[in-house]
Parts: structure tokens; sequence; C-alpha cells
């Protein structure tokens, strides 16, 4: 299975010390142009990312993270997709800015792939599964009335919606499950738990389903 990689996981994983599970999973994992740009180019001019950086360049060098390229098609879907994203809620009449170039770019060369997203960030993966959960998320953080453009959802769900969003949490889980990772519940649970604080948007609740469900 071809899974598209947004900057977030890879970071999260990298800041965990969880990367090296990549090279366990069943999947060909594939980067888009800006993502690469994101996780291992900028970041290297910086003390505090820099580290992150060369881990994870280490894995781009050796092939397990894929730099892949958008062609025109690819392209074209990706500046769609920020535009539709980013002028679906407004406030005020003013669009709100919710997604990045990354982001897009990820969500358009998953749909030419096998439609199957790995996204740490929880904007985009409520925008195409839950856009009303978001604007209320959105009211809260603004504290004010946020109104959502139901056509311009409506477009970018015919055009991604059925993208399947995994988090760096799923993808550890279910290494736990394959026995990756052992047999020590409390090694998944830190694991779990450093994804949460490194970035992973994933809930309390969520944590004991993977434990216990």
């Amino acid at each position: 299975m071809r899974v598209v990689a947004d900057a977030g996981p890879l970071i999260s994983l990298s800041n965990t010390c969880m990367l090296w599970v990549l090279r366990k999973l069943p999947f060909e994992i594939f980067l888009p142009p800006w993502v690469v740009n994101e996780v291992s180019r900028f970041p290297r001019s910086t003390k505090q990312y820099k580290l992150s950086a060369l881990r994870i360049n280490e894995y781009i060098a050796a092939g397990i993270l894929r730099e892949a390229e958008l062609g025109r098609t690819g392209e074209n879907i990706a500046r769609r997709v920020q535009q539709l994203a980013n002028n679906a809620y407004t406030v005020h009449h003013r669009p709100l800015r919710i997604i990045q170039r990354g982001e897009a770019e990820a969500v358009a060369l998953a749909t030419l792939t096998d439609r199957v997203m790995l996204v740490d960030e929880r904007t985009i993966r409520l925008l195409l599964e839950d856009p009303f959960e978001l604007k209320n998320i959105l009211q809260k953080r603004v504290g004010c009335r946020v109104h959502l453009d139901k056509n311009t959802v409506e477009e970018l769900h015919d055009l991604a919606g059925d993208v399947l969003m995994l988090r760096s949490a799923d993808i550890v889980a279910y290494a736990y499950e394959e026995g990756i990772l052992g047999k020590d519940e409390e090694y998944l649970r830190a694991a779990l738990y450093a994804l949460k604080y490194a970035g992973c948007a994933v809930s309390e609740r969520e944590i004991q389903d993977y434990l216990y469900g």
C-alpha cells in the first residue's frame, strides 16, 4: 500500500525515536516536494529542529521515505485543495487560513495514489471527515461565530473526501498488534503518550481504546 506522509507524523516519530517503526511496516511511504522541504531541508538551519531533520533525511536517503513529484495534475489538485480549504470557513467575511502548502500537496498526492494519508494535525482530518465539528473548534479558538461554506466543503469532499487519514499513533498501534513493538503493553502506552505530547492529535480516550479496545 502506498501511503503519503505529511510533515507532522514524521517529526513526531523522529522526536520520539520511533522512526525505526517505518522500516518494519508493509507500506511504501511517499513525500511530496513541500513536505520534504518541511522535514528535511528547512529545519537544518535551526538548532532546535536540526537533529530531527538529519534523522529523517537518513530515511529519505535510504529510500524508506520516498520523494515524489506531483506532476502538473498533482500541482493543480494541490492548488485547488489549498484554495478550497482556506476559503471554507470565514470570520467577519474574511477567510480563515487553516492548511499549509505541504498538507495540500500531501492530499493531492494521496488522491493520485492509494488515497491513504499519514497526518497528525487535527484540522485537515476534521475538514475532510467532520467539517461541522471543525467549525465548532474554530469558533472556540477565535471566540466568535465562524461561517461554513457548504458548497466549498462539498467540492473539497468530492475531490478528496474518501482519503483515509492515519496518524502516527495509528501506525504505532498497528505495529504493536503485529508484534513489531514486542508484547509489553507499557511500551505501547509510553509510545502513544510520547506521540501525543510530540504533536499527534490523539485523545486520552483514543489511547485507552488502543490499549483496551
